[in-house]
């Protein structure tokens, strides 16, 4: 059983660990087809109700049994299965990124529940206060090394919770989490796509993406990080930004179908009745707002769920109970210190799953920060061992027709573009100068005979060489079993483990977080040590190029004129600046700006407004000032707008871009956006961008980047 001290997160309270014999039956039910498995007490009444067939001849009979029984009697439909998949994660809070949970075991249940809901009135979201719940699991899964998993659900299961929705107003709406898609849609930043099929689509209108956090300058940008946080807006854009034509909109699809809220909200409740609850007790809190079923008397503030959507077609109570409403949510638990038994890291998945879509999105579990994860999930075959040798980082090989192995640099991904247009080809034959950021994976061979421990050291610009130290990380048997936390002593000596491909991620040398070291050049080797720690081989050095730091845009001038008159007006600062213009008069904006960075692939600037018009770009000569041809003597691009570096020194660009308003634009709100990106790139997998399709000659889409926004009013005289 979990002790008390192992729950540390939110949801781990709520219940213990199954014992070890209800955990093997759980085992044993997981390896048997989901028609095999006998219907729970709760599901035959639901079926039942259903279909009017008596329970005692629908209990602990399988989907099998009962389909060559009733196929005369009653709709079959009801007994078929539809899969339901997802993934477990656990956010870095730090870097925001998603991490699998690998091998964690997901229980599936059938769920009934009674809520006391609370509707405050000045919201637009409803949270939930469970008061009594009853639970059968009918499902058990393990994730994979991504994470993910699948479960096959009855049918009837799904059309029972639909129809106690649909039969009671709101609920199709109040028993639903917000993803992202949602808010994007309640506060009108995008209109809802329209169906196809019956079915939504991902994201817009039209077989490619449809910009629309970038296409204002950086205005929806703001209004998005305001809404969901900067994190949220930032991949959001960063998915926009490295969408090519023709591209597949799964990025898409996943990032707007992603919870919105992957931490609780808790709810507004008013001072008075929160003062009440504590000080007179539940049910005196409750007669307040007209609620006498002595059963509520259970529930607590501290114990919700939310923020859900809220109705709004029907007057809705600010305290509503909700008795027995049926759901099908998710447990999660993980052996999280190799104690052989598994801790609670995922629970209270009410309304996780959208069942009343028509295809059902995939669900993302946010586990507790007590999980386990993997930092990837996608590894390289690491064959031919006959000597001590790093071999890739990430999935890519460290050999020099991928790694400059003087620079150190990735010399394929985000490789600089001949004329520094946006949208041209890479330089032909042009090698990248491209620095590793973020989490990479070292792996290669350490297995000798006589060694039993191995070590990874680097120099740093060329510093004496030191152990990389404290570096610890999980790995996973395939076989099943307890997980093998990966610990190296004060020297940096790790065991050596004699069958490598037995675990996951198999041949996995070091968890190297380059963004816990100074940015630099690393030549890094390996050493093998017999039981004693003496140096028996070494391997030859590979030298990497780290970079993690984010680029530094920013707005340096700023100027205005009526378009044509001559002379700029100046602003002696850039804030709060007010242009007041002539009305119905077509003015103009001269915008200076700088951006930089260590390694720069590339910026952007853009005009944006509030009223549907917007600051306009101009064709050369008059984009600049001063004007400036399409291109300059040399051949490369003089646009003031978009730029991509043309090589390794490209890394600063200071440029002035002239912007026209029309006249018919209304007063009101405008501004300017400066995006920059670093040409960092990670090897772990994953990359939209696909890389080992293209044999990492790509423009890769997981990239560090930054940006400035700079607003203007504009009224009339």
């Amino acid at each position: 059983m979990a002790t008390a001290k192992k729950t540390t997160a939110r949801t781990a309270k709520a219940r213990p660990t199954p014992p070890r014999e209800v955990k093997a039956d759980a085992k044993r039910k997981q390896d048997l087809p989901p028609d095999q498995i006998p219907l729970t007490p709760r599901q035959a009444d639901r079926l039942s109700k259903l279909t009017g067939v008596k329970v005692d001849e629908l209990r602990d009979r399988t989907i099998a049994q009962l389909t060559e029984r009733l196929k005369w009697q009653i709709d079959l439909e009801l007994l078929l299965f539809r899969r339901v998949c997802g993934q477990v994660v656990k956010t870095d809070p730090i870097s925001g990124i998603d991490y699998p949970v690998p091998f964690a075991t997901v229980h599936v249940e059938d769920t009934d529940c009674s809520f006391l809901g609370f509707f405050p009135i000045e919201s637009p979201w409803a949270w939930l206060f469970p008061v009594f719940c009853h639970r059968e699991d009918i499902a058990t899964v393990v994730t994979d090394e991504c994470g993910h998993f699948c479960v096959w659900v009855p049918r009837f299961d799904i059309d029972w919770i639909l129809r106690f929705r649909r039969e009671r107003f709101c609920y199709p709406d109040i028993f639903i989490k917000p993803n992202i898609r949602d808010i994007l849609e309640h506060y009108k930043i995008f209109p809802p796509p329209p169906p196809e099929d019956g079915i939504r689509p991902p994201i817009g209108p039209g077989p490619d993406p449809a910009p629309f956090i970038l296409k204002d300058g950086g205005t929806t940008l703001q209004r998005v990080e305001a809404l969901l946080g900067r994190d949220v807006a930032q991949k959001i854009a960063l998915a926009e930004s490295t969408a090519q034509v023709g591209s597949q909109k799964g990025a898409f699809r996943d990032l707007f179908d992603r919870p919105a809220f992957t931490n609780p909200v808790p709810p507004p409740i008013p001072h008075q009745l929160r003062e009440q609850h504590a000080n007179e007790g539940a049910q005196a809190m409750l007669s307040r707002v007209a609620i006498t079923d002595e059963r509520f008397a259970k529930f607590s503030f501290d114990h919700f769920v939310g923020p859900l959507l809220r109705c709004f077609d029907v007057f809705v109570p600010e305290f509503v109970p909700i008795v027995d409403v049926p759901d099908i949510t998710f447990r999660v638990t993980q052996d999280v210190d190799g104690d052989g038994d598994e801790e609670l890291i995922y629970s209270e998945g009410f309304f996780d799953v959208r069942w009343n879509a028509g295809t059902i999105p995939d669900v993302t579990l946010h586990a507790s920060p007590i999980a386990r994860v993997s930092t990837t999930c996608d590894t390289p075959v690491v064959d031919d061992c006959h000597a001590p040798e790093i071999k890739f980082a990430g999935l890519m090989p460290v050999s020099a027709a991928y790694l400059n192995p003087v620079t150190g640099y990735g010399t394929r991904p985000n490789r600089p573009h001949p004329h520094g247009f946006l949208a041209e080809a890479s330089t032909p034959g042009a090698s990248a100068t491209a620095p590793f950021m973020g989490t990479v994976q070292l792996y290669g061979c350490n297995v000798k005979a006589g060694a039993h421990f191995y070590r990874l050291k680097y120099s740093f610009n060329g510093a004496a060489a030191v152990p990389f130290t404290n570096l610890a990380w999980w790995i996973w048997p395939w076989a099943g079993g307890l997980p093998h936390h990966v610990v190296p002593d004060a020297n940096g000596w790790y065991p050596i483990l004699p069958t490598p491909n037995d675990w996951f991620p198999a041949h996995l040398l070091l968890d190297w977080p380059t963004s816990q070291f100074q940015p630099g050049l690393y030549e890094v080797s390996m050493e093998l040590g017999n039981a004693a720690k003496a140096v028996i081989d070494s391997s030859p050095h590979v030298r990497f190029r780290v970079d993690n730091s984010a680029p530094t845009p920013q707005f340096t001038t700023l100027a205005w004129r009526v378009a044509g008159a001559g002379a700029w007006n100046f602003f002696p600062n850039l804030v709060c600046p007010v242009v007041r213009r002539p009305a119905n008069t077509a003015i103009e904006f001269r915008v200076s700006y700088v951006a930089a960075a260590s390694h720069l692939l590339k910026t952007i600037l853009n005009g944006s407004g509030c009223g549907g018009d917007a600051p306009n770009r101009l064709g050369a000569p008059n984009w600049s000032d001063p004007a400036t041809p399409f291109v300059d003597g040399g051949g490369l691009s003089n646009d003031p707008y978009d730029h991509w570096h043309i090589d390794q020194f490209d890394n600063t660009v200071a440029r002035t871009a002239v912007f026209s308003l029309p006249g018919t634009a209304p007063e009101g709100a405008y501004g300017f956006g400066l995006s920059a990106y670093s040409r960092a790139f990670n090897p772990a997998g994953g990359d939209s961008s696909d890389p080992l399709a293209h044999d990492w000659f790509v423009d890769t889409g997981s990239l560090i980047w930054n940006y400035a926004f700079l607003p203007i009013a504009v009224v009339n005289l």
